[in-house]
């Protein structure tokens, strides 16, 4: 008996199946009379569309049943709908498409109109009940005949702006000469519409005209406060966004009137003061009456200057779907949500909420699938519910004060999670199994907690996983697993003991392309395996750092695809490889901090994308590396404390460095004089530039960027850059055999932020030109040769707060003008002939004593004068009075001759 009611059902779905399939056939086949199907075959063949794109035009005409996006009714053609077709070009005001006069819906959303105007044409089309031509995108003025088309219960002129075209602007007509004559409609989208209109005006036309208004869409459109009370006669709203409008004012009291709203969303709109309430205003509060809005299904208030606690009250919005409270500055406990069993999504990060979370009444919450609570101040355990509701897809709690273990024990089986970031918390104990085996889990961060080990055993980790993050998570012991897919692996800032494994490149995914273990107790040297995951193309950053690698650099490593290495701070010897790849991508190579020997290799000119190369604090021996002029976006070059030697000699090089920032040759055997026509190319230290860091982002999923660290001598300190501004900039020379003046460029680099000259061998007077560089901070030529007095122009530094010019033979008075005072003793000391109130030396005294010496220094100076004259002057006397008598008297000159016959005999 029940299978053959189930065979009269199966047939009754079959006749009626069979029956609709003729009847829609019958529909289309009655669109097709001589006068419509010619009007849209002669419409088709004006427009212009991608034909591999296009799901409806590009079936038109070929069958009785391929008018698609047409709907037809009692032989009439009264639906049209081309959304998404690729339309591009123009609609002619002539176009068929305005003589289709029984349309009742139009939609052309989401085309590509080439930004012209919106024709005059649709006016013809007076029957129109529903248009939408939104994101077409259409651009200009908005033509005044759409104000007749009076029908009209929904209306979408939603745009999306570029900056190379005009937006949609209603000026002429205005908002009330647009919609004066629309007393139908219920729906008006103008999102994006430059409207340039007060309150007061944009409020009064809506309300006098719109009387049956339910949804009111106008993001971002210049609009203005306050919101008038005359928007309130709108009795039927049930849809308020009002986003990205400069509202400056306080937050209207009359929304909280609204009991049809089920969806208010007012982000971004420089709101203050108090959220409404229905009698009386509590400044700075959500009040309790938001309560009353029973029907509210969508509540986004995210960025609106809201402050207080989230009221209670909310408990009793059993309809509401979406909270976004997120980006205000609330405070508080969370109120429980478990009257609100329908909430699928929860935004409240980026406030100041404080308390526990577990009497939240997550276990009601069975649609929840987005919760985000980061960036706050919540404590306390983290409710093992949680990870036990069964939709729950992203878990971000990241940034707050949970503390405890994770002992729990979820059905993983039932369990959608995808996304679960729990760092920056306080969270201790042992990462627990169950986390690696969740099924669908793709992106874990445990991060900056206290974790010290794994649960274990750990076996069959989750396939899904892709990024993992355990940095600074107190790990010790061995090494973390690898997941078989994984895109992003950071362990680094653990407390990892391990010999670094021979065949560990073997299980990195060949999908891996951020993978770092710096800042652990690795040690052994790098095993080749490693460069099976640069090989694959994939693997883009590779951080070894700061552990105890030993043994030399692999030489694959230098010829792979990455963009960033980092072996810093290790015990790495031998050369740097030298046949590097001419398809070497590098952007940053860091091999500082080891015990590397050997020259630097000319092929490394081959990486003409480097931006950041750090080889300092080595044993790197030969010349300045004038082959590394050829890499024009070199921004920092670190080569202190080796063994480099002899001029830098890059003069006539064809190449330069108008991107350099950072240049460190510290500590070196370097001589000659300084480099004034390498120094007047350095463009990016002569102006300033955009505010930003010098980092690598990897085009992966949340955008992942790998952030370029260098340590630099700063104010007389060593000092460690973990994000590298590209606004600094530092020349640091010092330590090394540089001699001649300081050349007149360096007085060019306005953005230069510190100079670093000293113990050299230059010597001049300070150029006075130096007091251009009003951006300098730090200044340092000491234990130099440099004479002559300070210039004035130094005074004009206001930023300059580390000035030492000590150990040089400067004389005259230290400038006592502007904050030179305030500048210590030791800045000058060593400078005989200087005087001024750092040194206690007055200027007047020191003067005198200095004439004085001075006469005493003629006196001694006559004295050797003419004792080194008298020299010459007793020889030519002492040799006339011997010998001139033997040369003018005969019979002396016999007597002698005599003499020494005898002597000679």
């Amino acid at each position: 008996m029940k299978g053959s009611i189930i065979s009269w059902l199966l047939l009754a779905i079959s006749t009626i199946s069979i029956f609709s399939d003729v009847a829609a056939t019958s529909a289309s086949a009655k669109c097709l009379g001589a006068d419509q199907s010619s009007l849209l075959l002669e419409l088709r063949h004006s427009l212009v569309f991608n034909t591999s794109a296009s799901t409806k035009l590009v079936r038109w005409g070929r069958s009785a049943n391929s008018w698609s996006g047409v709907t037809c009714e009692d032989g009439l053609l009264v639906g049209l709908d081309l959304s998404e077709e690729w339309i591009s070009g123009g609609i002619n005001r002539s176009s068929s498409l305005f003589r289709l006069k029984f349309l009742r819906s139009l939609n052309l959303a989401f085309n590509h109109l080439s930004y012209s105007m919106i024709p005059s044409g649709f006016a013809n089309l007076s029957h129109l009940v529903h248009l939408n031509l939104s994101n077409a995108p259409f651009s200009g003025q908005i033509s005044a005949e759409l104000s007749r088309l009076t029908k009209l219960r929904k209306l979408d002129l939603s745009a999306i702006h570029f900056s190379e075209c005009d937006p949609l602007k209603l000026e002429k007509p205005s908002l009330r000469s647009l919609i004066r004559d629309m007393g139908e409609l219920r729906e008006l989208y103008l999102n994006e519409v430059d409207l340039s209109v007060e309150g007061s005006e944009w409020c009064n036309a809506l309300s006098s005209s719109v009387p049956k208004l339910e949804v009111l869409s106008m993001s971002h459109c210049s609009l203005s406060g306050p919101i008038d009370a005359s928007l309130l006669s709108l009795a039927n709203l049930s849809v308020i966004r009002l986003n990205l409008n400069d509202l400056s004012t306080t937050v209207p009291s009359i929304l909280a009137n609204f009991s049809s709203l089920k969806t208010l969303s007012l982000h971004n709109c420089d709101l203050k003061g108090e959220f409404p309430q229905k009698h009386t205003i509590n400044f700075f509060r959500l009040p309790d009456s938001i309560g009353n809005l029973r029907k509210l299904s969508m509540l986004d208030l995210h960025n609106c200057s809201l402050s207080g606690s989230i009221p209670t009250s909310m408990e009793n919005l059993s309809e509401l779907t979406y909270l976004d409270l997120s980006s205000n500055n609330l405070t508080g406990s969370l109120p429980s949500y478990g009257a609100s069993r329908n909430l699928t999504q929860i935004y409240l990060f980026d406030n100041a909420l404080t308390g526990q979370i577990t009497s939240v009444g997550w276990e009601d919450l069975l649609n929840l699938e987005y919760l985000y609570l980061r960036n706050n101040s919540l404590e306390g355990d983290i409710p093992s519910t949680l990870f036990t509701l069964p939709r729950l897809e992203e878990i971000y709690l990241s940034n707050n004060k949970f503390s405890g273990q994770l002992i729990i024990n979820p059905n993983v089986s039932s369990n959608r999670l995808e996304s679960l970031d729990l760092s920056s918390n306080l969270l201790q104990g042992s990462i627990p199994r169950w986390i690696w085996k969740l099924r669908n889990l793709a992106y874990l961060n445990l991060s900056s907690n206290f974790f010290e080990d794994l649960e274990t055993p750990l076996c069959n980790l989750t396939p899904t996983l892709l990024y993992v993050d355990l940095h600074s998570s107190m790990h010790r012991g061995n090494m973390l697993p690898l997941p078989s897919q994984a895109i992003c692996l950071d362990f680094s800032s653990n407390n990892i003991t391990s010999v670094f494994s021979d065949n560990i490149g073997n299980y990195l995914s060949s999908s891996t392309m951020f993978f770092s273990l710096s800042m652990n107790n690795f040690h052994g040297s790098i095993p080749k395996s490693i460069c099976k995951a640069t090989y694959s193309m994939h693997l883009e950053v590779l951080d070894l750092s700061h552990n105890l690698l030993n043994g030399t650099i692999p030489n694959c490593l230098m010829k792979a695809s990455l963009k960033v290495l980092n072996l810093r701070n290790n015990q790495l010897s031998g050369n740097i490889p030298q046949n590097i790849s001419t398809t070497c991508g590098l952007k940053t190579l860091d091999l500082s901090e080891n015990l590397l020997q050997g020259q630097i290799p000319l092929s490394l000119a081959n990486c003409t994308t480097l931006e950041i190369l750090n080889i300092g604090n080595n044993q790197i021996d030969g010349t300045f590396p004038c082959h590394f002029m050829a890499i024009s976006s070199l921004r920092v070059l670190i080569l202190r404390s080796n063994k480099l030697h002899g001029e830098i000699g890059c003069a006539h090089s064809p190449f330069t460095w108008q991107m350099l920032q950072i240049i460190d040759l510290s500590s070196n055997d370097l001589s000659g004089t300084l480099p004034a026509s390498l120094l007047a190319s350095w463009e990016a230290m002569k102006a300033e530039v955009d505010f930003n860091y010098l980092q690598y982002e990897l085009y992966i999923r949340g955008g992942y960027y790998y952030q370029d660290t260098v340590s630099v001598t700063i104010k007389g300190l060593e000092q460690k850059l973990t994000k590298i501004l590209t606004i600094f900039t530092s020349i640091d020379f010092s330590g090394n055999r540089f001699e001649g003046q300081i050349p007149n460029t360096l007085g060019d680099l306005k953005a230069l932020y510190s100079l670093n000259l000293s113990h050299n061998a230059i010597s001049g007077s300070i150029p006075p030109i130096l007091g251009n560089l009003l951006q300098l901070e730090s200044l340092d030529l000491s234990w130099n040769h440099l004479n002559g007095t300070i210039p004035a122009h130094l005074a004009n530094l206001d930023l300059l707060s580390f000035l030492n010019l000590s150990n040089n033979q400067l004389v005259g008075s230290i400038p006592d003008s502007g904050h030179f005072l305030t500048f210590s003793k030791s800045a000058f000391e060593r400078n005989l002939g200087l005087c001024g109130l750092q040194l206690n030396k007055s200027c007047s005294i020191a003067m005198n004593k200095t004439k004085e010496a001075g006469d005493d220094g003629n006196n001694d100076d006559n004295k050797k004068k003419w004792f080194f004259l008298g020299i010459p002057l007793g020889f030519v006397v002492g040799f006339w009075v011997f010998c001139g008598p033997l040369v003018f008297i005969r019979s002396w000159r016999f007597a002698y001759y005599r003499f020494w016959d005898k002597v000679l005999f």
